[in-house]
């Protein structure tokens, strides 16, 4: 009993004892600290396999004439093989255009669909395939604005289609910044939705993608991680972290804008090289590249993380 009681002593002590957590420090996810090349391609296109009017092999040999390093074509519900249109200067993305009542997913990474009820299922079934589920802009109304925030496992949206925009329809960039204020890590894509060879919209909206080698691999790796920007004209060359400032290098003539929470404008250069140092009240931080022109490019959200 005495043993007992100098345990409960100790053990006594030994409650009444504080300990100090250590400080957490500020820190920028940068998703393109790797470094790499970069690669023009586009994930959204129709064939005649689906909704277009164009062979994949004639479609193909467009994007790789036309300087692009891969190509994924998107027919609604349906897989088109890339090898019948990949080649020795274009690499093959898979692609579905997972079609339902309720709105269109980009299936980025997969060969297959499936049925789903709802939004959710359909995310769901591609993300656990270990593919990219991407929102289509085009079913933005179809999803509902106030409901797209609700979603799990949504990796992309698409903030802007060429097709739709030579139309007069608005990008969704003002979604995407309420998807990521609300605590969402969604990625920007942007694509030209082409669906012929004659579409005036084909080659208007692209990503560049930062890898190692323009194989199908390090292409979804990169995707994967960030690595990438969304663009209809402008280029990014660099976007670096030192500390808490970030530094962006952009394609020369264009003005540099970093933003932040709710889309806030956090700074303006009107240069193709700025920085911007975090103060710490920033859930994220993206950079727009905007030419003369208007044309833009939209760098993905690099967040803030205490740790």
């Amino acid at each position: 009993m005495i043993a007992a009681a100098a345990l409960g002593l100790e053990l006594g002590a030994g409650s009444t004892r504080t300990f100090t957590a250590a400080p957490k420090h500020l820190t920028i996810d940068n998703p393109y600290e790797q470094q790499g090349t970069w690669y023009k391609g586009n994930l959204q296109a129709a064939s005649v396999r689906g909704l277009g009017r164009d062979l994949p092999s004639a479609i193909g040999r467009w994007y790789a004439d036309h300087g692009y390093a891969f190509l994924g074509i998107s027919d609604v519900n349906t897989y088109t093989w890339t090898s019948e249109f990949s080649g020795p200067r274009l690499t093959g993305v898979p692609v579905v255009d997972a079609s339902y009542p309720f709105g269109d997913v980009l299936a980025v990474g997969d060969d297959h669909w499936l049925p789903a009820s709802t939004a959710q299922e359909a995310i769901d079934w591609i993300a656990a395939g270990g593919a990219l589920p991407v929102l289509a802009e085009s079913s933005v109304k179809r999803f509902g604005r106030q409901a797209i925030p609700a979603i799990q496992r949504l990796f992309g949206l698409e903030i802007h289609d060429a097709r739709l925009a030579a139309e007069g329809q608005p990008d969704v960039t003002g979604l995407w910044d309420q998807l990521l204020s609300s605590g969402n890590r969604v990625y920007a894509f942007a694509g030209d939705d082409a669906v012929s060879l004659q579409d005036p919209s084909i080659g208007h909206a692209w990503i560049n993608v930062q890898a190692a080698a323009p194989g199908l691999v390090p292409l979804l790796s990169s995707l994967r991680r960030g690595a990438f920007v969304a663009s209809t004209g402008p280029a990014f060359t660099s976007i670096s972290v030192q500390g808490l400032t970030i530094t962006a290098e952009a394609s020369p003539g264009t003005t540099v804008r970093f933003i932040g929470n709710d889309g806030r404008l956090l700074k303006a250069a009107d240069a193709s090289t700025a920085t911007y140092t975090v103060s710490g009240t920033e859930r994220y931080v993206r950079i727009e590249a905007i030419d003369a022109d208007g044309s833009r490019a939209w760098s993905q959200p690099l967040f803030l993380v205490w740790r």
